[in-house]
């Protein structure tokens, strides 16, 4: 073996266990105002799946937490969709307690992939899947979306000796991607958009 090469297999040792000796990789709430929403003239109750909360995508090196990120992401889009929003508690679940809103929006589940590549030929690719549920206050199911956002980068020779300094940009976008997504289409989603039409013809609440 080369010197060069054995430079090179303890450096991405090196790496490796500084990243395992991190534990959990945490990612930052967005900085950001969520997307433009034509926003809908209702009071809705905002909810988040425990699934939601503790989703984490993880491999052997490293193990990243996307269920906080992802809800305060989440916050911040249900907020530009309707007029108000009030967050649910956790417990009771809110299909078991009145909640007084127009309805309740719910993130219900984050889903999570990272498939870690190399430094010559072969990209790190990041993938978030988010499953989010409209209802009405009776728990009846208006509308359900599926939305995925996915990044990738090729790593250069040398490039991010510590991993998570390519990762987590890339979790970051893939997570941007899929909230748009999901406020594409929800903005011209016609059962909503029908929900919303009749919040209108009955008249504020008494």
């Amino acid at each position: 073996m080369s010197r060069n090469s054995l430079i090179r297999l303890l450096a991405i040792a090196l790496a490796a266990v500084t990243v395992a000796a991190c534990g959990n990789v945490p990612i930052q709430p967005p900085a950001e105002d969520a997307p433009l929403f034509n926003r809908i003239d209702a009071r809705v109750g905002t909810a988040y799946a425990s699934a939601a909360r503790l989703a984490y995508v993880t491999n052997p090196l490293m193990r990243i937490d996307v269920g906080p990120a992802s809800v305060a992401r989440f916050e911040k889009a249900f907020a530009a969709m309707f007029v108000e929003t009030v967050t649910l508690p956790e417990w009771p679940p809110w299909r078991y307690e009145p909640s007084g809103a127009d309805g309740v929006i719910e993130l219900e589940r984050v889903d999570a992939e990272l498939l870690l590549g190399d430094d010559r030929n072969r990209p790190d690719a990041v993938s978030i899947t988010y499953r989010v549920c409209l209802y009405a206050p009776d728990g009846k199911e208006i509308r359900c979306w599926l939305t995925s956002g996915r990044s990738s980068h090729q790593r250069a020779v040398g490039e991010c000796l510590d991993l998570r300094e390519c990762i987590v940009p890339q979790v970051e976008i893939a997570m941007r991607e899929a909230v748009a997504l999901f406020l594409v289409a929800a903005e011209g989603d016609t059962a909503m958009r029908a929900w919303a039409a009749a919040l209108r013809s009955n008249g504020p609440k008494q």
